[in-house]
């Protein structure tokens, strides 16, 4: 060979599906009513493909076509060699049609299970891509407005725009879980920079329960004051649903602090009308992890969404 390899050509698809089907139906006739060809057209196939091979695949006979021992051996990978071309095809299809669905959150609601679910959908569903925006309830407001967004879950105050569902959490307030509030001095509050819709109803609920206080950190960043209450710098508050048990304690009445109002969170979808099965079934998903055993109501979309 001089040291040279000579590589003979892939097999051909076609000359496999027609071997595969003379065979699977013991006949040509048979095969060629399967695979709307003529006899002669199938008995040409198989000529090529023995050609090819340089073996006799099928032995022909009054009772039928049974294959060689050579057909025999070819049989399992001509049929693993189609059905890879056929799942190559489905999966290029798939990719080719994935529809991308953006979501916008409140860090409220990111910092809770939903990514997690979110995960979980986008695993069972190679169809979507999921993008996902977190910000304050009023910018999540404007790229809605702008079509720039497909759901929303945000304050309902603060979107203006008609919710597909509502429904209420409560506002607790957080420590470490070996915080001890101060008895005779002002209550360490770790607050939001700006922006927080939700900051001076709860602290004007401690002024008017007599709770002194005094700001000891301030940030914008909803994980960096869970971070400082966690390692015992002050308290804070939070949407119920945020909360990880695991290293806050929610405190109330019993520790002398006043309960908190409860804020109506809505989920919003995009435009009017019918939606996608998969924006349908993500709204779903994102309304059981979130509304379901929190009261939540549907809105007047109920027929847009079902």
């Amino acid at each position: 060979m001089n040291g040279r390899t000579y590589m003979k050509s892939d097999l051909d698809s076609d000359l496999l599906r027609a071997f595969v089907t003379i065979t699977n139906m013991g006949s040509f006739s048979r095969a060629a009513e399967v695979l709307h060809r003529t006899q002669a057209a199938l008995s040409l196939q198989l000529k090529r493909l023995e050609d090819d091979l340089g073996v006799k695949l099928l032995e022909r006979s009054p009772k039928g076509v049974t294959a060689t021992a050579a057909g025999e051996t070819l049989l399992p990978y001509a049929i693993k060699i189609l059905s890879l071309s056929e799942d190559a095809r489905r999966m290029i299809a798939c990719v080719s049609e994935v529809e991308t669905i953006r979501i916008g959150m409140l860090e409220d609601i990111a910092i809770g299970t939903l990514p997690r679910v979110l995960e979980r959908f986008t695993k069972s569903h190679p169809g979507v891509r999921l993008e996902i925006i977190v910000g304050d309830s009023k910018r999540l407001s404007r790229l809605l407005s702008e079509s720039r967004l497909e759901i929303v879950i945000a304050d309902k105050e603060h979107v203006e725009a008609l919710p597909a569902l509502t429904w209420h959490e409560s506002l607790v307030w957080v420590s470490a879980h070996d915080f001890q509030l101060p008895q005779s001095q002002e209550t360490p509050i770790i607050a939001f920079g700006s922006g927080c819709p939700w900051q001076e109803r709860v602290l004007k609920k401690l002024d008017a329960h007599g709770v002194p206080w005094r700001v000891v950190l301030s940030t914008a960043n909803l994980s960096a004051i869970g971070s400082s209450v966690e390692a015992g710098i002050g308290i804070s508050f939070m949407l119920k649903y945020s909360v990880n048990s695991a290293s806050l304690r929610i405190l109330g009445e019993c520790d002398g602090l006043p309960d908190n109002d409860m804020v109506e969170i809505g989920i919003f979808l995009r435009g009017e009308g019918t939606h996608s099965p998969q924006l349908t079934r993500l709204f779903e998903v994102v309304s059981s992890e979130l509304a379901v055993g929190r009261g939540g109501e549907l809105g007047q979309w109920r027929q847009a969404c079902g």
